[in-house]
């Protein structure tokens, strides 16, 4: 199976999110990952790339990542999927919801899903895993990692699971984030493991500690590329 993945670009005032449309070169089965603030764009891109959407990936419940899943969900009778953990613990609700109880890879029509629960930035935070592509929301940036603030956050847990990721992925692996701070989606997790300084912690007290340094970036926008 070859699949395509479909950067779309998309904001509301001075917040811009990647979302992404991944489509099965042969098939045209599709899922859209993190649907937000602009339905025509989602839509269109739908009908450009000649595609079925079988379910929407959501990886966290805020609203600049779910806005659109249930809207998404209902307008295409598909189920819209998140981890259980993070259903629970903020008692999400939207139209066709389905929770992930497991790691175990599933099926959405011919696309092989892999689930990778990253709690950090939010109680049951999770990546997407499509072949040789991650789908990380708000867990792993190209530049960063996401804030561990809030209710339900844990930089703890974000340590935890950047440790997991590292040894989970191939270098090879492409990896698309939900925003950028300067650098295009897609790159490969080698450039990661390089030039992304909360991976180079091997021990999660200094980890902690320079993540929630006084200082911690808090970008106002979200940049694209």
């Amino acid at each position: 199976m070859s699949v395509t993945v479909h950067t779309l670009k998309v904001s509301r005032l001075l917040l811009k999110n990647y979302n992404y449309l991944i489509v099965d070169d042969h098939s045209r089965d599709a899922v859209l990952i993190d649907p937000a603030w602009e339905l025509d764009t989602l839509e269109n891109a739908i009908k450009e790339h000649q595609a079925v959407l079988t379910a929407v990936l959501v990886t966290h419940s805020h609203f600049d990542h779910a806005n659109l899943c249930g809207t998404l969900a209902k307008r295409w009778r598909v189920p819209a999927f998140m981890n259980r953990i993070e259903i629970d613990y903020y008692n999400y609700h939207c139209d066709g919801l389905t929770p992930i109880d497991s790691e175990e890879p599933f099926y959405c029509g011919t696309l092989r899903v892999m689930p990778h629960f990253t709690p950090g930035h939010t109680k049951g935070g999770i990546c997407y895993q499509l072949e040789d592509a991650l789908f990380t929301g708000d867990t792993l940036f190209i530049e960063g990692c996401g804030i561990c603030s809030g209710r339900g956050a844990d930089p703890y847990a974000m340590f935890d699971s950047l440790q997991t990721l590292k040894r989970r992925l191939p270098e090879t692996t492409r990896i698309f984030p939900g925003h950028s701070f300067g650098q295009p989606c897609g790159k490969p997790f080698s450039f990661l493991l390089t030039d992304n300084i909360y991976l180079q912690f091997e021990r999660a007290d200094p980890f902690v500690a320079f993540r929630m340094r006084k200082h911690q970036d808090k970008a106002k926008w979200f940049r694209f590329q």
